[in-house]
């Protein structure tokens, strides 16, 4: 059965794409650019606060930090949606060179930071001689994408790469019927998010010790994919409709916060801790995350129709969607540097003590964006930039050719994760 699926979703992905079938026009789309960047900027500010705050237990900063969540999820939409852009009505498919394109681009870097983060976290809590004594913590570390909190999002997008043939097959075999294809893939979501937040595995099994696992895999976020994939397939009637219905976005917008936040207190209410009511993928939040997700696309959208009229910003925006993937792989770093000592949720680091909510959170932010981007510079200039950025190096010394050349790079950044 299952070489049955496989070999269908091969010969559905690298058939050709029917001429009646709604084809997307290829070329730079700039609304993403926008997307990628102001979302990076919002994941630096998530992790600044709920690292610079008590983030177990603070009502407010786990409030935020659950709204914050969405962005998650609009990384795996902007997954899906470049990669469909990309590929749906590409006659020449193949997945076998749509992995070795892909993955080794993500799969190197993504080794390589684990061992750096995994490094990192040792010495700071126990020293250099506890290296070699932690072995056992850097294999967990890259089987589940935990040896930084935040690598696991480059797992799960490897876990994409991976089943995209299969999704590609989906979203082209539910051609004419992709409304149907987003409600049975949301309902599934929910049904997905209902179990982990409410059902257990056997006591002693695998499954059981794993559990908590479960938001390091693709299985939580297989609808946001699936809903970025639809819209590009259906791009230009999906721009349209942001840019007719922009106050019924900002009115579900709102609800659906205060829908989130009133589910939110009622947990707390009933007994959760804020860090467990505010859990990321809880069904509650689901509505907010895509209406989030839709506004924040509406936002690109129109600053896209008006590039003309901010042609600074439009360089700033270029330039940090060019360096995303390095800003999202360094800034982690940087920020558990800033905050020193602090090596748990019970301690402090220098600047809390020092000035205190909410100036710690703002001036390390601050700092944390600012440093990161130097580190970002340097890291697409190293000689192995490829394998530490997924991109191919920048030179120190550029003449006019490779300066052009960078600029032509920035403008063509598509790629969802590595820029």
């Amino acid at each position: 059965m299952t070489s049955t699926l496989a070999d269908a979703a091969h010969r559905q992905a690298t058939a050709p794409v029917a001429e009646s079938a709604p084809r997307t026009r290829r070329g730079h789309l700039h609304q993403l650019d926008f997307l990628r960047g102001s979302t990076f900027l919002l994941v630096i500010f998530c992790h600044v606060l709920t690292n610079t705050n008590a983030s177990d237990t603070s009502f407010a900063t786990n409030a935020l930090g659950m709204w914050g969540h969405f962005t998650r999820n609009a990384f795996f939409f902007l997954t899906g949606f470049v990669l469909m852009f990309g590929n749906y009505d590409k006659a020449d498919f193949a997945s076998l060179r749509f992995w070795r394109r892909r993955l080794k681009l993500v799969a190197i870097p993504y080794l390589i930071w684990s061992v750096v983060y995994w490094a990192f976290s040792v010495v700071a809590a126990s020293g250099w001689s506890q290296l070699p004594f932690s072995l056992d913590s850097l294999l967990s570390g890259l089987a589940w994408g935990t040896a930084g909190f935040h690598l696991y999002f480059l797992f799960v997008i490897m876990q994409f790469y991976v089943l995209f043939p299969v999704i590609l097959w989906i979203v082209r075999a539910t051609r004419g019927h992709h409304l149907a294809l987003l409600v049975v893939s949301g309902a599934v979501q929910l049904a997905i998010l209902w179990s982990l937040n409410h059902l257990s595995a056997p006591e002693g099994s695998w499954l059981y010790v794993n559990w908590w696992h479960a938001y390091s895999t693709f299985i939580p976020y297989q609808f946001f994919v699936f809903l970025g994939g639809v819209a590009a397939v259906h791009r230009d009637r999906v721009d349209a409709w942001v840019r007719a219905h922009g106050w019924w976005i900002v009115v579900g917008l709102v609800a659906s916060a205060v829908f989130a936040y009133v589910t939110y207190t009622q947990r707390v209410d009933s007994g959760q801790t804020p860090v467990d009511a505010g859990f990321a993928l809880n069904p509650t939040l689901q509505p907010f995350i895509f209406f989030a997700i839709t506004a924040l696309y509406s936002v690109a959208v129109r600053w896209s129709d008006r590039r003309d009229r901010t042609p600074r910003f439009n360089r700033v925006v270029a330039y940090a969607s060019n360096r995303s993937f390095a800003i999202f792989l360094a800034h982690v770093l940087v920020l558990q540097l800033l905050i020193l000592p602090r090596i748990d949720v019970t301690s402090k680091g220098w600047f809390e003590q020092h000035l205190g909510v909410p100036w710690a959170t703002i001036v390390v932010y601050v700092l944390t964006v600012a440093i990161t981007l130097v580190v970002a510079e340097v890291l697409r200039r190293a000689p192995f930039a490829l394998y530490l950025t997924g991109r191919p190096r920048i030179p120190f010394r550029r003449d006019r050719a490779s300066a052009a050349s960078e600029r032509k790079g920035t403008e063509r950044a598509l790629e969802p994760t590595r820029g």
